[in-house]
């Protein structure tokens, strides 16, 4: 059985279903390997515009197996690769996220550009309980995510944030029932995936490069990206 079930669309959107839902789609190497592949696929082809991520069964992703990460000499490091690809990932990653995103299945939810969850979602980081730290930027973008109090509270606390609270916070835009998640979500990589794919790449490496900077220097990039953007001859178009 695949770890990733990989499902395309005709808008140009394919799915991307984490599939161990015995295991509520813990990260094993296998699964962080075919991630960083189907990474590196989706974003050398051109038919691919927008993916959207989401767990099988009733939970979305609940970090490492640690049935096989914790050994001292495992390869957790390549799960940490995974998600910052996904985190660096030059088209739009939306995340529909199904049920519990706990630890590395926060992180790789905080990795999506967008989230939608169902009200039956919670997000919640387990680092500090199980003795371990993060590698792969919770300490970075979770306070980003949700603002510093909430994100001292999951981190240190390991304190659980429900989906109401995500939604009130900014982490998710939308609370959609279970039966719908999956359609809204990829409908709305649809309508992403349908404006101009290089204009969509550039916008969104935008925004996450003035993410990480200051508003001074966030304009300072901006500036030039759009002066590369006028040198290249594109010029207004509209779309849906």
């Amino acid at each position: 059985m695949s770890e990733l079930l990989v499902q395309a669309h005709p808008i140009r959107v394919e799915v991307w279903t984490l599939n161990r839902p015995a295991a509520r789609n813990a990260l094993t190497s296998t699964l962080a390997a075919r991630l960083l592949a189907e990474l590196a696929r989706a974003e050398a082809d051109a038919e691919v515009g927008a993916v959207v991520l989401t767990g099988a069964g009733p939970g979305f992703c609940a970090g490492l197996d640690l049935a096989e990460f914790s050994g001292a000499d495992a390869p957790r490091g390549l799960v940490g690769d995974a998600i910052r690809r996904a985190r660096d990932f030059s088209k739009p990653l939306i995340g529909a996220v199904n049920g519990a995103a706990v630890t590395g299945g926060l992180e790789l939810a905080l990795a999506c550009d967008i989230l939608l969850a169902t009200p039956e979602a919670i997000f919640r980081d387990t680092h500090v309980r199980i003795g371990a730290m993060s590698g792969s930027g919770m300490t970075v973008f979770l306070s980003r995510a949700v603002g510093r109090g909430w994100a001292r509270r999951m981190i240190l606390a390991g304190d659980p944030m429900p989906a109401e609270v995500a939604l009130q916070v900014g982490l998710v835009t939308e609370l959609v029932p279970m039966p719908e998640l999956l359609d809204r979500a990829t409908a709305l990589a649809g309508r992403i995936a349908a404006m101009d794919p290089a204009l969509v790449s550039t916008t969104k490496r935008l925004c996450d490069a003035t993410d990480r900077t200051t508003a001074e220097a966030g304009l300072g990039l901006e500036a030039a990206a759009l002066r590369e953007h006028r040198e290249k001859g594109r010029g207004w178009k509209t779309h849906p």
